[in-house]
């Protein structure tokens, strides 16, 4: 199965903003280290909405929290 990184910036009240690139959030003044890299399945990436992946990464994160 191909993915596509996308790397999450999660926010204290359980929130996330995602970015392209690990780059492209430090231009945005975010803080690399404290982003997460989140393996988003192609076909999601190239064919959802911006709900489907969220719905991707939010239900990543919730595994990651329950590991």
């Amino acid at each position: 199965m191909e993915t596509t990184p996308l790397y999450v910036l999660r926010r204290a009240d359980g929130t996330f903003k995602f970015y392209v690139t690990p780059d492209y959030a430090k231009e945005q003044g975010v803080n690399p280290d404290k982003l997460v890299c989140v393996e988003v399945t192609s076909s999601i990436y190239a064919n959802g909405s911006v709900d489907d992946v969220s719905t991707f990464i939010a239900q990543e994160l919730e595994k990651e929290a329950a590991s």
